[in-house]
C-alpha cells in the first residue's frame, strides 16, 4: 500500500508542474494578449519573402494573394530556387505584371551550403527594406491585411516578430491531428514568448529586422545544420527586449495539410530533428513540460490500476481538473485565432501527440542525413 500511496503523491507533484505551465505561460497568453494600437503604426515599409521549388501550382494559387495585400509600401520577392517546373517563365510573366513582385532565380546552391538558407540569404540581401517577413510558397495569408498587422508589432526596439502558421481544416483524422499538433506548438512557442521567454518560431509566418540579419552574420553560425532556418535562428537571436508576437485572426496565414501520415511524418521529421541544439534552458524546460504532460497520464494510468479506491478518487479528480484546463486552452485559443476547431476527442489528439512526440521525436533526433526538397 506504501507503494501506492507514493504513486499518488508523484501524480500530484507532476499534476502541479503542469498547473504550473498552465498559469505561468497558457491562461494569460490566451486570456491578457492584446494586439497593438493601429492608432500609432509607423507603416514601415516590408519586404515579403516566399522561396520556392519546384511549387508552381501552389504559387499561382498563392501568389496572388501576397502580392495583392493592402499596405502602403511593400514588395514580394520571390526566390526560385532551382525549379524545373515551369516556375521561372511564370514568375517572369507575373514580374512584368505587378511592378511590386521581385523574382530571384537560383541555378545552383553552392557547395556546404543548405540549399533552403542560401536561398533566404540571397532573397534577403536583395531586401530594400528592414522588415523583413517570411512565408512559404504553399501558405496564403489569412486576409490582405496580413502585411499591416504583422509590421504593427515592430518598435525600435522589436526586431523580432512570431505569427502563427495554421492548417486548412479537413474531413479525416489525419487532418484533426495535423491541426491539434499545430495548435499545441503554437501554444508553447506563442506562450512562452508572450512571456519574454521566446525559443523559436515557424518560417511560414516569422518577420525581423535585416539589419539585425545582417549584424548576426545570418545564417553563419546554423550552415551546418539542415533546417533551422526559422525556429533555431529564433532561438539564437531572441532576447527578452527584441521579440513580439502576433496573433489577430487577420495575420494568420494557411497552409495545405499533407495528405498522408508519411508525408507528414517525413515533414516533421526536419522540424524536430532540430530540437536539440536549442538553447540548453529551453531544452530543459520544453523536456519538463513534455516528459510531466507524459507522466501524468501513465501515473494516472498506473494508480487507477493499483491503487486504493481513496487514491482513484483523487486521481480521477485531478486528471478531470487537467482535462478541463486542457479543453479552456484550446478553445480560447482556438477562439483568440477566430477558427473553429473540434474539441470532442481532445482527450485522444493528446495521447496520440505523446506517443508521437516521443517516438518520432526521438528517431528525428538521431537523424543525421535531411533535406529541404
Amino acid at each position: 500500500m506504501e507503494q501506492i500511496h507514493h504513486i499518488s503523491l508523484i501524480f500530484i507533484a507532476i499534476f502541479l508542474i503542469q498547473a504550473y505551465f498552465h498559469f505561468r505561460y497558457f491562461l494569460p497568453f490566451i486570456f491578457n494578449r492584446k494586439e497593438p494600437s493601429q492608432k500609432h503604426h509607423s507603416k514601415e515599409a516590408v519586404s515579403v519573402i516566399i522561396c520556392a521549388h519546384n511549387e508552381l501550382e501552389n504559387l499561382k494559387q498563392n501568389l496572388p494573394l501576397f502580392i495583392n495585400q493592402e499596405y502602403e509600401s511593400f514588395e514580394v520577392i520571390v526566390v526560385n530556387d532551382r525549379s524545373n517546373d515551369g516556375s521561372k517563365n511564370w514568375l517572369k510573366d507575373q514580374s512584368q505584371k505587378h511592378s511590386h513582385l521581385k523574382v530571384l532565380h537560383i541555378e545552383k546552391t553552392p557547395d556546404n551550403f543548405n540549399s533552403k538558407k542560401y536561398a533566404l540569404t540571397k532573397g534577403i540581401d536583395s531586401a530594400e527594406h528592414d522588415i523583413i517577413l517570411l512565408s512559404d510558397a504553399d501558405c496564403h495569408p489569412a486576409t490582405v491585411h496580413w502585411v499591416d498587422r504583422m509590421s504593427q508589432s515592430f518598435t525600435n526596439s522589436i526586431s523580432i516578430v512570431l505569427g502563427a502558421s495554421l492548417y486548412k481544416k479537413r474531413k479525416s483524422f489525419l487532418n484533426q491531428f495535423i491541426r491539434f499538433e499545430t495548435i499545441h506548438t503554437a501554444l508553447l512557442y506563442l506562450s512562452f514568448a508572450y512571456k519574454k521567454e521566446a525559443y523559436m518560431g515557424v518560417g511560414r509566418n516569422l518577420a525581423y529586422r535585416k539589419s539585425l540579419f545582417l549584424a548576426s552574420k545570418g545564417f553563419k553560425d546554423l550552415s551546418p545544420i539542415m533546417g533551422g532556418d526559422d525556429d533555431l535562428w529564433v532561438n539564437r537571436h531572441s532576447t527578452h527586449e527584441n521579440t513580439e508576437i502576433c496573433i489577430h485572426p487577420e495575420s494568420l496565414t494557411f497552409s495545405n495539410p499533407k495528405e498522408n501520415w508519411g508525408s507528414f511524418f517525413r515533414q516533421k521529421k526536419r522540424h524536430l530533428s532540430v530540437g536539440k541544439y536549442y538553447k540548453i534552458r529551453d531544452k530543459v524546460k520544453l523536456g519538463v513540460f513534455h516528459f510531466t504532460q507524459t507522466s501524468l497520464w501513465i501515473l494516472f494510468i498506473l494508480g487507477i490500476m493499483l491503487g486504493s479506491p481513496t487514491d482513484c478518487l483523487i486521481l480521477c479528480f485531478l486528471i478531470l481538473m487537467y482535462i478541463a484546463g486542457q479543453y479552456v486552452v484550446f478553445y480560447k485559443l482556438s477562439i483568440n485565432f477566430g477558427i473553429r476547431f473540434m474539441h470532442y476527442n481532445l482527450l485522444i489528439l493528446e495521447i496520440l501527440f505523446i506517443l508521437y512526440y516521443w517516438i518520432w521525436g526521438i528517431y528525428a533526433s538521431l537523424t543525421k542525413h535531411l533535406k529541404w526538397k
